[in-house]
């Protein structure tokens, strides 16, 4: 049995993530508010402003980090910022304060730290952030736009959805990269990858397909 820690677990790849481990495994979900209860799972509200002072009863084996928002979710540029890059890597410190040598962590296609654009700007310098810390084992995931039932829903994410079976034909050769790919899938391959052995990789959209 191994003792995980999620920060997400409430989002699209987060509840794909709780259906798919083992239920041997102790579960500590961060969140803001508890979810359903289960036996494994022990939700634990918390203000992710303050990760830096937490304890947790337990050291931990595997992080898996799936906290994400949108800029208009966030409110401002700066609170965008703060979710994705700050947060993220005050889990990767807490979870590694704790004992952890496993984290697994979910960025973005496109991911790029000199990007003009936000979203991948800060996906990029999170991402390059976490690749300095020495981890015995780090994978970054880079998904393209995600299929799934997001709650709650996200209207370009319906938009998308409704008109992907007409685009996805188009995606071939070196469009194939911006191939939507389902969260259950992206929840696996994070699985698998945080049971191989030590190393650090960023794992773009089109191997998440074939894990």
């Amino acid at each position: 049995m191994s003792q995980i820690l999620i920060a997400g677990a409430s989002g699209l790849i987060g509840r794909e993530l709780l259906r798919q481990l083992d239920p041997a495994h102790s579960l500590t979900l961060l969140c803001r508010k508890a979810g359903d209860p289960r036996p494994q799972h022990h939700w634990l509200p918390v203000d992710f402003e303050q990760l830096a002072e937490l304890r947790l009863p337990d050291p931990v084996d595997i992080a898996f980090c799936c906290l994400g928002t949108t800029r208009r979710q966030a409110g401002s540029d700066e609170a965008f910022h703060r979710v994705d890059h700050d947060y993220v890597l005050a889990f990767a410190a807490l979870a590694r304060r704790h004992g952890c040598q496993r984290l697994i962590v979910v960025s973005s296609l496109g991911a790029n730290p000199h990007s003009p654009a936000l979203y991948p700007r800060t996906k990029g310098q999170m991402e390059l952030a976490l690749l300095t810390q020495a981890w015995p084992r780090l994978a970054i995931v880079r998904p393209a736009m995600l299929l799934g039932n997001r709650q709650p829903p996200r209207l370009s994410e319906k938009c998308f959805q409704a008109f992907y079976p007409l685009l996805r034909p188009l995606l071939v050769g070196k469009l194939r990269r911006w191939r939507a790919i389902d969260a259950s899938q992206v929840a696996h391959a994070m699985i698998v990858l945080s049971q191989q052995e030590g190393g650090v990789e960023v794992v773009e959209n089109e191997r998440l397909h074939g894990m």
